[in-house]
């Protein structure tokens, strides 16, 4: 074989492993994206889990959106 000829065959060998590499770390990084994701329950139109908006302003705003 000639030094070309073993170049090549490196690099196409090298190909696939790079491949399956960059799926393997997206699909990592898909899955971290998931648990990130962390919704409240709707148990309403207006969620308010922090605590933030007064029951005036909670109800002034349900009923705008009723």
């Amino acid at each position: 074989m000639t030094t070309r000829s073993i170049s090549l065959l490196r690099s196409s060998r090298l190909i696939p492993a790079i491949h399956a590499v960059l799926m393997v770390l997206v699909l990592l990084l898909s899955s971290f994206a998931g648990f990130a994701a962390e919704l409240p329950v709707l148990t309403g139109r207006v969620v308010d889990n922090a605590g933030i908006i007064d029951a005036a302003t909670k109800a002034a705003l349900t009923q705008k959106l009723a």
